[in-house]
């Protein structure tokens, strides 16, 4: 079971100089517990916050490493003990979709009244993506409301079955899942939970766990962007501040820095040991009457939180309801009694095959899914087949192999060669391969370099249990 983290001191909090937070019947409204998850290579960053009108607390977090290579219920498992400890065993996730499965896109759509604008992207989704005929999922926040080309939205896409494939498998490890977002919509809604508006321009960056570097800024020509490089940071901040027409000033913060920094209270977590975009998404969850999240999962989908914490609250507005009905109204009429009464013998007549239908319909959902999982297992030797074919291809008679590892979504190779740099373009030209990059630092054996390349596989999406 994942511990919790050890109490320490809180660090300093640092933002991009944003606006005064807002005072009034806003800042009351803050008031909840949120669970965010952000999937990170093979790992799953976990952070619960808890919200109120004078700032976030971290309540716990954690790392459950390595989950895409272990049984669903095992890992499933050190969640729900990790949640059960933080004293929060009934909260539903809110999932942030790697990066590297999203398209994020800003749309400029001038006079366009909320209610209109699902219509109006479905107009011109296909332009949107390059995955062609195949079905996507969507959602959206409005990022910019003004006139002009001031008017924009944010909007990201994933594929239908990647985002079907994530819902499959949290189900298997018992973890409810409210929202799946999508990492630059968690960051914008986490710096406005406190503020009804960000800083006029800024750069904000993040480096994962797999060494790639995350851009997310705002400026006043364009409301947001986000951007992936696998490139170091100082270069895509250059690239970015180009595309955002920043001025050297602007500030620019790592996103740990920048995010609403949890009050100190006692043995409080340590914020230096928290994911920040498992921070950035439980924030955004934690305030759920401020914050507007842009959910991949439509709303029949969506498992909901019972907010506990409410309880004394509703316990007090019921007697007070009580006492004025008592007060102000009439005892209930016999014909009312004895129709409720009827209607509740019905509703108990009915509950045994209303349960009966509720668990085949599970276990359906079940055997569906294993169908499914069974049928990609008998899918991939000859996957993997295609592999070693391409390999054989593609590789120079001069380059020697001494180890291959073919995985779900990758391929690990290890050899020698007279030069193994150009391997890599090699590679990526490839319909099979794509992002190749060295696992290991090359070195060098008299005339031939020792190399170990790990090469992701294109069009490889879900998970594959052996």
């Amino acid at each position: 079971m994942p511990e919790l983290i050890t109490p320490a001191p809180p660090a300093a909090s640092v933002a991009p100089g944003p606006a005064e937070p807002q005072n009034g019947l806003r800042t009351w409204l803050i008031f909840g517990t949120g669970l965010g998850i952000a999937i990170q290579g093979d790992n799953l960053d976990v952070a619960i916050a808890r919200s109120r009108a004078a700032g976030p607390r971290l309540a716990a977090a954690t790392t459950i490493p390595d989950f895409r290579h272990r049984p669903a219920t095992e890992w499933g498992n050190e969640l729900t003990q990790f949640l059960t400890a933080a004293g929060e065993p009934h909260l539903a996730a809110t999932l942030v979709l790697p990066r590297e499965e999203i398209i994020v896109r800003t749309l400029n759509l001038p006079g366009v009244p909320d209610k209109e604008i699902p219509a109006a992207v479905e107009l011109q989704l296909e332009t949107l993506h390059p995955y062609g005929d195949e079905d996507v999922a969507w959602s959206w926040l409005r990022a910019r409301r003004g006139a002009g080309k001031d008017d924009s939205i944010l909007i990201g896409i994933v594929r239908r079955a990647s985002l079907d494939s994530w819902e499959t498998l949290f189900a298997e490890a018992g973890i409810p899942v409210a929202a799946a977002i999508f990492s630059s919509a968690a960051i914008f809604a986490a710096l406005r939970v406190w503020a009804s508006a960000a800083p006029a321009g800024f750069l904000l960056h993040y480096t994962s766990p797999q060494g790639r570097t995350e851009i997310y800024g705002e400026s006043e020509s364009r409301a947001v962007f986000s951007a992936d490089f696998a490139m170091p940071a100082e270069r895509a901040l250059a690239l970015a501040r180009a595309e955002l027409r920043l001025p050297p000033e602007a500030s620019v913060l790592p996103l740990a820095a920048a995010l609403p920094a949890a009050l100190h209270a006692h043995q409080s977590p340590s914020m230096e040991n928290c994911a920040p975009l498992a921070w950035a998404a439980a924030l955004a969850a934690s305030a759920p009457f401020t914050s507007n999240l842009a959910n991949f999962i439509p709303k029949d989908r969506r498992a909901s939180n019972a907010r506990r914490q409410y309880l004394a609250t509703l316990v007090l507005a019921g007697l007070l309801v009580t006492g004025l009905l008592v007060a102000f109204v009439a005892f209930p009429a016999i014909e009312r009694s004895n129709y409720l009464s009827a209607l509740n013998n019905e509703i108990h007549r009915l509950d045994p095959p209303a349960r009966h239908a509720q668990e085949l319909e599970q276990k359906t959902a079940a055997i569906k899914a294993r169908s499914a999982m069974l049928d990609e297992v008998h899918r991939r030797p000859r996957a993997d087949l295609e592999i070693l074919a391409e390999l054989t291809r593609i590789l120079p008679a001069q380059v020697w192999t001494n180890s291959l590892e073919i995985f779900p979504d990758s391929v690990v190779i290890a050899g020698e060669a007279d030069q193994a740099a150009p391997l890599l373009k090699l590679l990526d030209s490839s319909p099979l391969f794509q992002n190749s990059e060295f696992a290991l630092s090359v070195t060098r054996n008299t005339t031939v370099e020792q190399f170990r390349i790990k090469t992701m596989r294109r069009n490889r999406t879900g998970r594959i249990t052996p």
